[in-house]
């Protein structure tokens, strides 16, 4: 699927043969994609080598946390290995049928998928897409977005932020200001 552009879109358009409920879907899933870029997984790349900081948790838990990212697969993943106070946990970044997608394999012993849904001055939003990953906030507790912050001033630090949340709501936000080492 190559994702057009709004004059592509509308030279295909066939007015009155198209229903105003045709419109609307085709305005808002292009409206959806209007932040994603291709480039953001190149961008990702970046990250590339070892970060340190310290967790801090709004249930006021704090943990050393140590990332890791490598770039996989003949440059087609990214590989982020994490240590979050000694649990061990691995993301993996792809760029797949136009998104940029996150596989979390999580010490909560689920998976959850999550999707790019924005890029805006290198703050990257990953929201998790329940129906890929199996999950439901009904009866699971899982991290339901992501914020990676590159700070394009500099390059040696991001700010990385998580939210975990379950049956009962958000359990907690989690937040770290990384140095790359």
């Amino acid at each position: 699927f190559k994702q057009k552009t709004a004059y592509e879109i509308r030279l295909s358009l066939v007015g009155s043969e198209m229903c105003i409920r045709d419109r609307l879907s085709l305005i808002f899933a292009f409206n959806l994609n209007a932040n994603i870029d291709p480039n953001d997984f190149e961008t990702l790349k970046q990250l590339e080598g070892k970060w340190v900081g310290t967790l801090e948790r709004t249930n006021e838990t704090t943990d050393s946390f140590i990332l890791e990212f490598s770039i996989s697969s003949n440059g087609s993943a990214i590989l982020e290995e994490s240590n979050t106070g000694g649990t061990e946990m691995l993301t993996i970044f792809n760029y797949q049928n136009d998104e940029l997608l996150l596989t979390h394999y999580c010490g909560l012993m689920n998976k959850p998928v999550s999707k790019l849904t924005s890029n805006k001055n290198g703050k990257l939003i990953f929201k998790t897409d329940d129906e890929m990953s199996g999950l439901s906030l009904k009866k699971d507790t899982y991290v339901t977005s992501w914020e990676i912050d590159l700070l394009p001033d500099d390059e040696n630090k991001i700010l990385y932020k998580y939210t975990v949340s379950g049956p009962d709501g958000v359990a907690f936000v989690a937040s770290a200001e990384m140095n790359k080492i």
